[in-house]
């Protein structure tokens, strides 16, 4: 996702480009393999089955040939997400919906040949008379989740996005976690983004930031670390965000176009890599935090950008580049080897 649009940029092409530049794994982004799936899905024949039936087969058709791809890349799917808008979820015919949609993807993360699903809190752009905002609704569906996947050896990774419709910071979403249960298939998602959005980011303000951001961030981390167990976190999502120079006010285009809230509105516009010119959030402290306090993993460049919408390979290599100057400065920043051994 981070390398380009899923409808204008081909997933094979993104997987090539990964390897050439050095990465050694990738989250797998559904809407790229949703995209992916479509010319297999013209191929099936006969069209006697259902429409679903179909679409999934394509899905898991198209999951098997990106597996031996990847493989032959020597690239590691090291997860499949996000699995949206699914805690809290109390409309029932959606819900039944949905929970058939998750099996699916649990079969295609295995096919896939990763052990990880990545279920991010549910947006504030869901009808409201859908969802709940209850606790114990959220940790209940959590564990359905967790049970449904550990049939095939699956995990889920539960992961907070600062502009949620309820689910926003890290303690409500371990909160829910830790409700939930199943210890052993529930781990949570910490992103850099995620972690600075409800303590730090204000993107209203011409600063960027909330008065006394930075103590609060520092509090929170102290207290993450001494609540949630390292191992309990599979990988850390890294991104960094631009400091604009119209504040997002309600006024601005990326907000009076779509209704978006301003959190949301630079989350899907203007993440950066870290280390990139105008990027302003703390994101070494929080992975300074977690690595001093003994978290390793699968380090992932997560970046929702517009700039991923220009058509053309170009963006896909571009993209790609900026990524991996990004992971050299970090590595050398953290004494990390550059090329590890996955």
């Amino acid at each position: 996702m981070s390398l380009g649009s899923s409808t204008l940029h081909s997933l094979d092409t993104k997987l090539k480009v990964a390897a050439a530049k050095g990465f050694l794994g990738v989250e797998l982004y559904w809407d790229d393999l949703f995209q992916y799936s479509l010319p297999i899905r013209n191929t099936i024949s006969p069209h006697t089955l259902p429409e679903t039936t179909e679409s999934s087969l394509a899905v898991l058709l198209a999951a098997a040939d990106i597996a031996k791809l990847a493989a032959g890349l020597h690239l590691k799917i090291i997860s499949l997400q996000p699995f949206r808008n699914f805690d809290g979820l109390r409309n029932p015919d959606l819900r039944e919906e949905r929970l058939a949609e998750f099996k699916l993807w649990v079969a295609t993360a295995r096919q896939l040949g990763t052990n990880v699903i990545g279920v991010p809190s549910t947006l504030p752009t869901v009808k409201s008379a859908d969802y709940t905002g209850n606790r114990d609704a959220a940790a209940a569906d959590l564990a359905v989740l967790a049970r449904l996947a550990k049939r095939l050896g699956v995990r889920i990774a539960y992961e907070n996005l600062c502009f949620a419709a309820h689910v926003k910071d890290w303690e409500q979403a371990w909160d829910r976690i830790q409700l939930a249960g199943e210890p052993k298939q529930l781990l949570f998602l910490p992103d850099t983004f995620n972690i600075c959005g409800q303590t730090y980011m204000n993107p209203e303000d011409p600063s960027g930031r909330t008065p006394d951001g930075a103590v609060n961030l520092q509090a929170s981390l102290q207290n993450l670390i001494n609540t949630v167990p390292m191992h309990r976190m599979p990988l850390l999502q890294v991104a960094d965000a631009e400091l604009l120079d119209s504040p997002l006010t309600s006024d601005h285009p990326w907000r009076k176009e779509t209704g978006l809230t301003p959190l949301m509105a630079l989350s899907r516009n203007a993440r950066l890599f870290p280390f990139e010119e105008t990027g302003y959030l703390p994101v070494l402290s929080v992975i300074q935090a977690l690595v001093s306090a003994g978290w390793e993993g699968w380090v992932s460049m997560e970046v929702f950008s517009r700039t991923t919408q220009v058509e053309g390979e170009r963006t896909i290599w571009e993209h790609a580049e900026r990524a991996w100057r990004s992971w050299e400065k970090l590595a050398n920043f953290m004494g990390w080897q550059v090329q590890p051994v996955a």
